[in-house]
């Protein structure tokens, strides 16, 4: 066993190559938020994990942390979201909550926080897998959560639309396992997400200019 080798679980954020057969990758993890990890020789064919490092992969990873970042030794997968990444009426989504993800997790995260936000990417991924709900609702109520996840919310939203203040009240209080059970949303909540969105993020997330 190496030194300081542990096991945490999380979701692949993003997947670089690194070198000629390996991968840096960003992991949003329970433990530690966001980390840098590295897969040495991930992608030569012959490789154990070379089908468990793709983006949206939520797996148990053991890792052990060196002076600037963490080097991989096992992945244990979870979920690899296909149906999600083969699909075209969602895939575009699916790399948005991505996208999202990277933007407001950051490495040495409370464990709390960290954990709540990885349960939160996780039960929007199974939403959009599901298709109970429209995508575009989904990710609304998505980022309402994140925002509220991370204090940036309002107590109400900018229309005053009864459906829309009901939705919008029960997505800030909602606990995360029903997140999506009960969702209602409206025309008139979307547009108040995107005007909070506007106020509170100062970035044009990439993956919008495809949605």
């Amino acid at each position: 066993m190496v030194k300081n080798e542990e096991t945490v679980r999380g979701i692949i954020l993003a997947s670089f190559l690194q070198g000629e057969y390996g991968r840096r990758l960003l992991i949003l993890t329970d433990a530690y938020g966001k980390i840098t990890v590295f897969a040495k020789s991930a992608a030569k064919k012959d490789s154990k994990i070379i089908g468990a490092i793709r983006p949206m992969t939520a797996a148990e990873f053991t890792i052990s942390k060196g002076r600037d970042a963490y080097s991989m030794h096992s992945v244990h997968v979870m979920d690899s979201f296909d149906e999600i990444s083969t699909d075209a009426d969602i895939m575009f989504y699916g790399s948005y909550v991505l996208e999202v993800l990277d933007y407001f997790s950051v490495e040495g995260m409370a464990p709390e926080d960290a954990k709540a936000m990885l349960n939160l990417a996780f039960l929007t991924l199974s939403a959009l897998r599901k298709k109970k709900i429209a995508p575009v609702h989904i990710r609304r109520i998505f980022e309402l959560k994140m925002l509220t996840l991370e204090g940036l919310y309002e107590e109400k939203p900018f229309i005053e639309d009864e459906a829309c203040v009901k939705e919008w009240q029960r997505v800030i209080a909602s606990p995360l396992s029903k997140l999506y059970t009960d969702a209602a949303p409206t025309g008139e909540f979307c547009d108040s997400v995107q005007h909070l969105l506007n106020m509170q993020v100062q970035v044009k997330f990439r993956t919008l200019e495809l949605l």
